[in-house]
């Protein structure tokens, strides 16, 4: 019994033992892993630290530049206009009756004065021939009361009694042929017949225009212009007036101008008178004017698009040359005005400088490129 008990605290002993050897194992291992882990730490540091930049080891932006000289910049304006004529004229019937004759056809040439159409005066004919009949009888009569009365023959009431018949006969025989003349339709100017809106057997209406007849040897541009422009455009500058209808361009020059803006729309008007050699434009016909209002003849200029814009700083990027290397500069600049896609700069660019025209959209101040003029 004795034997035993001392083999089962050997047992005992050596099972403690053991397991007290593998803690202290396992505590040694995990203390020469967290060595190691921090030696690969500070290795992959120190690799890191010996690696170039990203921006130093890719390829170089490629551009395209533009050198900048001084040259000629001129602005323009572009506006629609209407062709007028100062002698395009509605004639309008005077009076109501049935359309008679119409003795023209539009295109036909008319002269001032000239009958172009007539409506029914049947009963103003009618009104005069029994006012002329009347005015016969009374005419005798008074001429013989005259006679009698120069002769201090009959008496002197019946010899007014016989003036005043005739001359009221007379009055309402011209008031007569008054009202007949408005049933005919004359051509107030020389011209052309360019619409005609009546039939003959229909009814014509007064004051509702019956014949249009244009003068077409009088003929104007009518534009609007913003009031911003009056000190810019003056009279005989020179216009580029095209026609779309018939494909044409001529150059004329501004007549006049209105000193007055239009309230409502805060606009001027400007007039542009038509050669009479101009056969082909016609009354209401729409042109295209480009007026010049601004030259620089030293001014700096570029393509629009490339200045660009972050808040109200408008900037574009400038190729230097340094040691066979080229660079882009952020350049802060001040643009004039604008036209057919080319910009004014007033300040921020001196001549002979390069700009970036091409592949400027990602380039950042300082940035290392490949230039190619």
């Amino acid at each position: 019994m004795k034997k035993n008990i001392i083999y089962i605290f050997a047992v005992v002993f050596v099972l403690s033992c053991t397991s007290t050897d593998k803690r202290t194992k396992l505590k040694n291992l995990e203390k020469q892993q967290n060595e190691i882990s921090e030696q690969i730490k500070s290795l992959k540091k120190e690799i890191e630290s010996t690696k170039k930049p990203k921006e130093q080891i890719k390829n170089n932006t490629a551009v395209l530049v533009e050198k900048i000289l001084p040259l000629s910049f001129n602005h323009f304006i572009e506006v629609q206009g209407n062709v007028e004529s100062d002698n395009n004229i509605l004639i309008p019937a005077q009076t109501s009756a049935i359309v008679k004759n119409i003795f023209v056809e539009e295109g036909d040439k008319v002269e001032e004065g000239q009958l172009l159409a007539e409506l029914d005066g049947s009963i103003n004919e009618k009104s005069m021939d029994e006012l002329n009949t009347s005015l016969e009888l009374a005419t005798t009569v008074f001429e013989r009361q005259k006679r009698l009365w120069d002769k201090k023959i009959g008496s002197e009431i019946s010899f007014l009694q016989a003036k005043s018949n005739k001359e009221s006969l007379e009055k309402k025989l011209e008031t007569v042929k008054e009202q007949y003349d408005l049933t005919k339709i004359t051509s107030p100017i020389n011209g052309t017949i360019d619409n005609i809106l009546i039939k003959e057997g229909e009814m014509a209406v007064a004051g509702m225009g019956v014949i249009r007849v244009v003068e077409l040897s009088k003929l104007k541009i009518i534009t609007e212009l913003s009031e911003s422009y009056i000190s810019q455009v003056k009279k005989n500058d020179i216009v580029t007036v095209y026609f779309p209808v018939v494909d044409k361009s001529i150059k004329l020059s501004i007549n006049s101008i209105s000193q007055v803006i239009n309230p409502d729309n805060r606009t001027f008007s400007v007039e542009i008178i038509i050669p009479e050699k101009e056969k082909n434009i016609k009354p209401n016909m729409l042109s295209e004017l480009t007026i010049k209002d601004y030259t620089n003849n030293n001014a700096l200029v570029v393509p629009l698009n490339i200045v660009q814009k972050t808040g109200e700083e408008e900037f574009l990027f400038v190729a230097k040359q340094n040691n066979k290397k080229w660079h882009v500069e952020k350049r802060i600049v001040k643009t004039g005005k604008n036209y057919n896609n080319k910009v004014e700069i007033l300040s921020g660019l001196s001549p002979n400088e390069y700009v970036a025209v091409v592949g400027y959209q990602d380039l950042t101040d300082g940035e290392a490129v490949e230039v190619k003029e």
